[in-house]
């Protein structure tokens, strides 16, 4: 008996699972899958219902599955899954013997030769199968399954692109059937060798199999009867028809209509690998992190394009070659994406696992029908619609057409009908399809890998910054995970990375637990980050904070709130202002006020500004002063341009001021705007300052609102007792006079 293994155990396994599928790939690839058997069919003359005959076989031999499942579970998993993996091989070789029979019997007899050994092929494939899921669903964890799809798929995609590119070369470059014997033949040895790395992959559970066929039977009128499990098979289904039934000829189609050769169709096979290789991570990671659902949901909309694209497609057109090998990456991208999350929704989601065998049997079956339903029907189609030729507008109507609108519309049924699934996760499909479209989705995937690869503290450390700079939601567990790393480093780059991020929920409740952590030393740097992500949910935490008994962090506490537009508050930044002793932090309550546009304040705020040594501090009052006044980019803009060329700033904007003057018939304050402006621009600064409290006093005050009329009296006593020595005053002076022109213009 097979003794239970833990899941590090068969992850350590796993490597010879997943060398074992990329073997087999090659074998599936050269023999009896893919756009070389196409081909092959092909040149032995066959008719697209021929073909679409035999695509069919293999598929429809599933359906034995229930009814051999007792047995297979008597024989064990692994056994027979390995046992007939092998036996298919020997029976597949006998496809080499087909020149032969072409000769001697013409392409009727090579039809039922054929036709024979696909059969026998895919009855010793459906055995294997019925024994290899439910095999590979205990061996595989749950918890990972994502994660080796991705790793499975990156290592069969590479080894599918080199066959693809070989099998193109030997076929443009050879004729007739040799091309196709000697691919056969090479994908014979390899998959002899694939049955051997199975061979190494460790076997089932004994004690987990249900043997007896009594309650084989009842489990699986049970999955009948499971309404989401009944629910996936229908979406699994229309997916498959819609899907595979059209993706098998596409081939057939590149050559016959959009008029590529042999070798360039072949190779198209290429476009699709690289599509797949290159978003495996992406959907193997978004799998295990968000849920099956969600990505299935993403997926089948990808699937939507490729119909469209295909009747959209130019003929016999210099463009046709590379704009198929475009689509053939979307079909790479989104049939990956499809298998994937189809796969891992399977196992994890609609298959309980003490009935595995019976709930596999079931879906088996189901997806033999519609596989082998699929390429038959397909088949039919293009057999009815052999002579179909139109043109609507610039849209070539030709026998493929109605195989691509009846894949559209079953595709289309399957986006609509995904949204009742169940699933394990509270990830929504528009949240995650959100995530694409927000921030740059590709820079934070390459930091993702870079984070879970780093081995050491500054590349952790850069990757976490750099995650912030890349604004995407699809770095938030990372950086939440970042908040407890043991470097210092890194966990303060996540703060501040999370404070670029959107206002996601569960960013802000992580900022929120690192601000509400007593032994935390990066809470005032959690308070800022609150501050810039702008979440009002955070208003709660904040105005705790705000009563700490730590005076740096209540002040910083006052800024972040005053950025969230926490009018309440105000009382308790007024009585703050009033009760701190330190003048730094004093500045943060003055700043709050400002932020707010506390009218009552302004009295208070010049008083705090008059004593104020510090030129930085001076105009970060300023600031909250021109906030409370009027608009806060008047003062900054001519913050930066007085701090540079003083005398020639203010004469600029003593002169900006001339025209809405004269517009509200004040044209004596327009002269006087003049001579103060020349005055600043010949270098008498203290001529020009006096010529600017004359002015102050000449604006008439009975049309403007009282917080402006204390300013404008304030700016009076500032520059009467200052005079040029403080800029600030000369500069709220100008801001003041800016905004009371504006008021009296409207007046």
């Amino acid at each position: 008996m097979t003794s239970t293994l833990t899941d590090v155990e068969k992850i350590n396994r796993l490597p010879w699972l997943v060398g074992a599928q990329t073997l087999n790939i090659v074998f599936v690839l050269l023999t009896f899958s893919g756009s070389v058997f196409i081909l092959f069919l092909d040149e032995l003359g066959l008719d697209a219902a021929q073909i679409g005959l035999l695509l069919a076989i293999v598929p429809f031999l599933g359906i034995i599955a229930p009814f051999i499942a007792p047995s297979v579970a008597r024989f064990g998993y692994k056994r027979t899954y390995v046992t007939f993996w092998a036996i298919r091989k020997f029976v597949i070789a006998f496809l080499l013997l087909t020149p032969v029979v072409l000769a001697r019997y013409g392409t009727d007899g090579a039809f039922l030769w054929v036709a024979i050994i696909i059969l026998l092929f895919g009855a010793c494939r459906a055995i294997a199968e019925t024994g290899g899921y439910p095999w590979r669903k205990e061996i595989v964890p749950d918890n990972i399954r994502g994660k080796y799809s991705a790793i499975n798929s990156m290592s069969t995609t590479v080894a599918s692109i080199l066959v693809i590119v070989v099998a193109g070369y030997i076929i443009e470059t050879l004729t007739g059937l040799q091309p196709f014997m000697i691919l056969i033949a090479v994908g014979i040895a390899v998959g002899l060798i694939s049955v051997l790395a199975f061979t190494q992959v460790p076997a089932e559970d004994s004690s987990q199999r249900d043997i007896a066929s009594g309650g084989h039977l009842r489990q699986m009128n049970q999955a009948l009867r499971s309404r989401n499990f009944i629910l996936f098979l229908l979406i699994l289904g229309l997916a498959t028809l819609g899907g595979q039934s059209v993706i098998s000829f596409v081939p057939l189609f590149m050559k016959e209509q959009v008029g590529l050769a042999d070798g360039v169709v072949v190779l198209l096979s290429v476009g699709t690998y690289i599509g797949a290789l290159v978003t495996s991570f992406l959907w193997g990671w978004a799998a295990d992190r968000y849920g099956s659902k969600p990505v299935m949901q993403l997926s089948l909309y990808l699937l939507l394009i490729l119909p469209v694209a295909w009747v959209l497609l130019p003929q016999n057109n210099v463009a046709s070659a590379p704009l198929a090998m475009a689509i053939a990456v979307v079909a790479g991208i989104a049939t990956l994406a499809w298998q994937i999350s189809w796969t891992r929704y399977l196992f994890v989601n609609a298959i309980p696992q003490e009935n595995k065998s019976a709930y596999l049997a079931v879906f088996y079956a189901w997806f033999a029908i519609v596989s082998g339903f699929g390429p038959l029907l397909a088949g039919q189609i293009l057999t009815a619609s052999k002579n179909l030729e139109a043109q609507v507008g610039r849209i070539e109507i030709d026998p493929y057409t109605p195989l691509f609108l009846l894949s559209f519309i079953l595709i289309l049924v399957c986006t609509i009908i995904a949204v009742r699934l169940q699933t394990e996760g509270t990830t929504t499909f528009r949240h995650f399809a959100g995530m694409f479209l927000r921030g740059n989705p590709v820079k934070a995937m390459r930091l993702l890998v870079q984070y879970n690869f780093s081995g050491d503290e500054m590349t952790r450390v850069v990757a976490t910054e750099q995650m912030g700079d890349a604004h995407s939601l699809l770095s938030s567990n990372e950086l939440i995970e970042a908040l407890g790393d043991p470097s210092f480093s890194v966990r303060q780059e996540a703060i501040h990375s999370i404070g670029r991020m959107p206002a996601e929920d569960e960013l802000v409740d992580a900022l929120v637990g690192v601000l509400e952590d007593p032994e935390s030393e990066l809470n005032i740097s959690a308070v800022r980050a609150i501050g810039r992500i702008g979440s009002p949910r955070a208003i709660p935490a904040l105005r705790r904070t705000l009563f700490s008994g730590y005076r740096p962090l209540e002040a910083n506490s006052a800024r972040a709130l005053a950025l969230l537009g926490d009018a309440d508050s105000i009382p308790h930044f007024q009585a703050k202002l009033r009760q701190e002793p330190n003048p730094r932090l004093r500045l943060a309550y003055v700043s709050a006020l400002g932020m707010l546009r506390v009218e009552r304040s302004v009295e208070q705020l010049f008083d705090l500004l008059q004593p104020v040594r510090s030129e930085v501090s001076r105009g970060e009052i300023g600031l909250a002063i021109a906030r409370i006044v009027g608009d806060e980019k008047y003062y900054l803009q001519h913050w930066r341009s007085l701090h540079s060329d003083f005398n020639t700033s203010t004469a600029q904007a003593l002169l900006a001021m001339q025209k809405p003057a004269e517009r509200t018939g004040m044209d004596e304050l327009a002269e006087i705007a003049e001579a103060s402006a020349k005055s600043f621009a010949a270098g008498g600064v203290d001529s020009g300052v006096i010529i600017l409290i004359t002015m102050l006093q000449w604006i008439p005050k009975r049309d403007l609102d009282q917080t402006l009329v204390k300013a404008l009296q304030r700016c009076i006593d500032g520059l009467q007792e200052f005079g040029s020595s403080r800029k600030e005053f000369i500069l709220l002076s100008l801001h003041v006079v800016d905004t009371a022109l504006g008021q009296l213009e409207l007046s």
